[in-house]
């Protein structure tokens, strides 16, 4: 990740210009693969496949096809996708193309197969219909927006713990059948994946039941009408654009999810003064990024420090943001300077966000920010680390502690770090797909009680 580009001359937060294909568009096409092309591969949006083997599959053809206008770019794509090597970036699709492992049905691709998928998409009337962005003036939507950023439990693993663990989650969760044997099956299930415990399974089991009510399939599988998030990532020439919520729309190697997924279902639904309002997520993650060296304002000029893409987000948001989300510091941790520094570095941090966001909120009355009265004024969801920092070492917990109990605009939001086994959660570095969820819940709860305030 390089920062040569930030800070930007014109940041803007807008809708995406196109509308991202769904898991329902892109199967219909993945049929015609099987049924026509003889095709194993599957739809790698619905979490059935994740790569192909040595080339681009009809279903990569396929997905290829939605964000081109004409079979022979589409064409032209697959032929650049199977020189690449084991990954292939297309520019007009967020999702990296995976390509040195099998299909799940076991069989390799071959190197028709991706045009096969671009001429079978042609019968369809949803695909080569894109339209090339333009450059333009900032179109941007009236919402509150939340600024979220972090290393990697930000940038959102939820499926490296056990991939499809999301959609068997879920699954499980919304059967009808008596409260026991849901239950058992869940922590059946959370058991087989990663850093998991009989007791961390159990615990998991019971916090996601107790928030059930926000997990109905038909809402977690399919876009949020109303939230929207955008990953920014370091290193791009522009601002990501703003897309529907989902779980693949703004996780890491849009694969994943972080709290946002949850935060985005959940925080509308909460009691507070944007209660019911469409909203928007803006995201800015580095996996392995430390506070002070990463992060901090004081740095701004040094390589390999993304303070500048923080101000574009914030600036780019046009006096919409409404708070500060940060979930970092298991790498500080490492670290004896950093660990015993965290909490001064922490606290100039947040001061330099909330300035920032503050500075960028239009004035009303020409007195008072329309707002916050003040920069303290910005609230603050500090996420803390959790069950496998703890049982390394505590101090950067300790100084997450120190800082909320000390700010009345902040709240801390536990992750399983505590001494007590019945809260503690997945011990695997980046989580699992059920802490996430169970997070990003806490997150929106915590957000809408210092809105409250």
């Amino acid at each position: 990740v390089v920062t040569a580009d930030f800070p930007l001359k014109n940041p803007c937060l807008q809708t995406c210009a196109n509308t991202d294909i769904t898991a329902e568009i892109l199967q219909k096409c993945v049929d015609r693969c099987a049924k026509n092309a003889g095709s194993c591969c599957g739809n790698r949006l619905d979490g059935d496949e994740w790569t192909s083997s040595n080339y681009l599959s009809c279903a990569n053809g396929c997905e290829i096809a939605y964000y081109r206008s004409t079979v022979s770019q589409c064409k032209a794509d697959c032929y650049v996708g199977n020189k690449a090597n084991c990954m292939y970036k297309h520019p007009n699709i967020a999702k990296t193309f995976g390509k040195c492992y099998h299909c799940s049905c076991g069989e390799e691709t071959k190197s028709y197969e991706c045009n096969r998928g671009c001429d079978e998409a042609a019968n369809l009337p949803e695909y080569y219909q894109y339209v090339e962005p333009e450059e333009a003036v900032c179109d941007q939507d009236d919402v509150p927006r939340f600024l979220f950023a972090g290393q990697s439990n930000m940038e959102g693993w939820s499926g490296e713990a056990l991939e499809g663990s999301f959609r068997s989650i879920i699954r499980i969760i919304n059967r009808n059948a008596p409260k026991q044997k849901i239950t058992r099956k869940l922590i059946s299930h959370l058991n087989q994946i990663e850093g998991s415990s009989e007791q961390t399974s159990i615990n998991e089991s019971r916090m996601l039941l107790f928030i059930r009510k926000y997990l109905k399939k038909n809402k977690m599988f399919s876009d949020h009408p109303t939230s929207t998030c955008s990953y920014t990532i370091p290193g791009a020439k522009k601002l990501d654009c703003e897309r529907p919520v989902s779980a693949t729309a703004c996780g890491g190697h849009y694969e994943g999810y972080g709290p946002e997924l949850m935060f985005g279902h959940v925080f509308p639904r909460k009691d507070s003064c944007l209660k019911g309002k469409p909203i928007s997520i803006a995201k800015v993650a580095v996996g392995g990024t430390e506070l002070y060296k990463n992060w901090m304002k004081e740095n701004k000029d040094e390589n390999l420090n993304y303070w500048d893409a923080l101000v574009d987000v914030i600036r780019g948001g046009k006096g919409s943001v409404e708070g500060f989300v940060w979930f970092q510091g298991e790498n500080d941790s490492f670290h004896a300077w950093n660990r015993e520094n965290y909490l001064d570095h922490l606290t100039q941090f947040i001061a330099d966000v909330r300035q920032e966001i503050y500075d960028n909120t239009p004035f009303k009355y020409g007195t008072f920010k329309m707002r916050f009265n003040s920069p303290a004024d910005v609230p603050v969801v500090i996420c803390e680390l959790g069950h496998w920092i703890a049982q390394k070492d505590t101090t950067v917990i300790e100084a997450q502690r120190a800082f909320v109990e000390n700010d009345p605009k902040a709240l801390l939001v536990p992750t399983g770090a505590g001494p007590e086994e019945s809260k503690k959660m997945s011990k695997f570095y980046h989580y699992d797909a059920a802490s996430q969820l169970i997070i990003g819940n806490r997150v929106a709860k915590a957000m809408a009680f210092l809105l409250n305030q």
